[in-house]
């Protein structure tokens, strides 16, 4: 048999990824099984061996592709030169669309445990991300629209804030446009922050 090349390697392995990724949002992460990812890839169960160690690890590696998706897409925005208002609201977009569009396993990733050396990458990649999300929150700063004392505490904020908008749509039943909820969002955040400066004004004042 022929052996793969590196691109048909990584070709396979995104395949692979695909299909895992299918196959945990329709049954969760307890429920699947390789022998299940081998039959939505089309590939002989042995096959995934080649890629991963097993169940855990192709976890991880879907949370990391995932991850780094949005990491990208986070990048390109904060390149875009866009004026910071867009900035901002194309920030809570790209959050907002990556947890819709995954979420059935990010609902679950509050309980994904993070330690370990295998999984440094995803800790990481994560930890990129927050910087990526800060990035684009102190360009928004240096233009007017907004005063940060911590750009990696707004940041992670920010990201609750967008997260924390699927429970609202599970609770609750009711679907909002995606526009309608980076608009929300965006103002709760722009409140926050100036509520957040309140006491350090008037420690100026009365000093």
């Amino acid at each position: 048999m022929k052996a793969l090349t590196e691109r048909q390697k990584k070709g396979k392995e995104l395949e692979i990824l695909q299909a895992a990724t299918r196959a945990i949002a329709a049954v969760g992460f307890d429920a699947f099984t390789m022998a299940q990812v081998a039959k939505e890839a089309r590939v002989a169960k042995g096959t995934l061996f080649l890629y991963y160690r097993g169940k855990d690890d192709l976890i991880l590696a879907v949370f990391s592709a995932m991850a780094e998706a949005l990491g990208q897409t986070l990048a390109a925005i904060a390149a875009a030169g866009l004026p910071p208002e867009e900035l901002l609201r194309e920030t809570v977009l790209a959050l907002l669309e990556h947890f819709d569009k995954k979420r059935d396993i990010t609902g679950y990733s509050g309980g994904l445990p993070l330690a370990g050396p295998s999984k440094e990458a995803l800790r990481t990649r994560f930890a990129a991300n927050m910087e990526a999300i800060a990035a684009a929150l102190r360009l928004c700063a240096g233009d007017g629209l907004l005063e940060l004392e911590d750009p990696l505490f707004a940041a992670s904020a920010l990201f609750g804030l967008c997260r924390g908008s699927n429970s609202y749509a599970r609770a609750a039943g009711r679907k909002l446009p995606v526009q309608e909820r980076a608009r929300r969002i965006t103002g709760i955040f722009l409140v926050l922050l100036e509520l957040q400066c309140i006491p350090m004004t008037m420690s100026l004042l009365t000093s």
